[in-house]
């Protein structure tokens, strides 16, 4: 391997998205990706979707640039709140003393499993049961989106109900404590005037108190009128 073959291999990098906080959908953020960039090829489109989508670190949207390429786009797509990482490119380089020979890409089909000899950088075409591969693979995430979505919003729903029937038992609780002590005599939330009810207790308490007094009144010695009339006419 040549010194010049070294240096070009060690200034080679890929760009790849580890994930983003933007608050928009990820439609709308790859609309957004590929004005920006100037790109509208269905090819970053695609890899932009899988990398956005799923936020697992492992798509690179741009590969085999130098590390200031690189940077500069990491810059740029920080303006969209997405985070990127810069990464060295893997590379396979023959030895001096071999002969390089084309090695052709194979491609396995997602949907059947069949391998064949790969003719397109996109959207692949099985020869044995006509699916393209690309159209296939963003059905399947479409549809574990859309799954991850509804169990989202099922659970959501779930702890609503559950919220909801706490609440009514609650206030049904509630209801039936206000109940018993409105029977009982003890409910404090009536609207009657305080200054009425302390002068009640205190009649009340000054009843009590003069009829104690009426039935412990010592008893005052009153004369007979038969025994003053006896006196009256008794002889001198």
């Amino acid at each position: 391997m040549s010194e010049s073959q070294a240096i070009e291999i060690q200034e080679l990098f890929d760009l790849v998205v580890t994930g983003h906080r933007s608050e928009k959908s990820v439609e709308a953020l790859v609309r957004d990706v590929l004005d920006l960039l100037d790109d509208h090829s269905p090819y970053l489109e695609f890899k932009l979707s899988d990398a956005l989508l799923f936020n697992n670190g492992m798509v690179s949207i741009r590969e085999n640039i130098t590390e200031a390429e690189a940077q500069a786009l990491s810059e740029q797509l920080k303006t969209l709140a997405i985070h990127c990482a810069i990464r060295p490119t893997l590379q396979l380089v023959p030895k001096d003393d071999e002969v390089s020979q084309p090695t052709a890409t194979l491609y396995k089909c997602p949907a059947c499993k069949h391998t064949q000899v790969q003719t397109k950088e996109i959207n692949e075409k099985c020869e044995a049961c006509g699916v393209i591969g690309d159209h296939f693979l963003r059905t399947q995430r479409m549809k574990e989106a859309v799954e991850m979505e509804r169990q989202k919003y099922d659970n959501e729903l779930a702890k609503s109900i559950k919220e909801a029937h706490q609440r009514a038992q609650q206030e049904e609780s509630d209801a039936l404590y206000r109940e018993a002590r409105r029977q009982l005599g003890t409910d404090d939330s009536s609207n009657s005037d305080p200054k009425l009810k302390i002068a009640a207790v205190v009649a009340a308490i000054g009843i009590g108190i003069a009829v104690l007094y009426m039935f412990n009144k010592p008893a005052t010695d009153t004369p007979d009128p038969a025994a003053i009339a006896t006196t009256e006419v008794a002889p001198k």
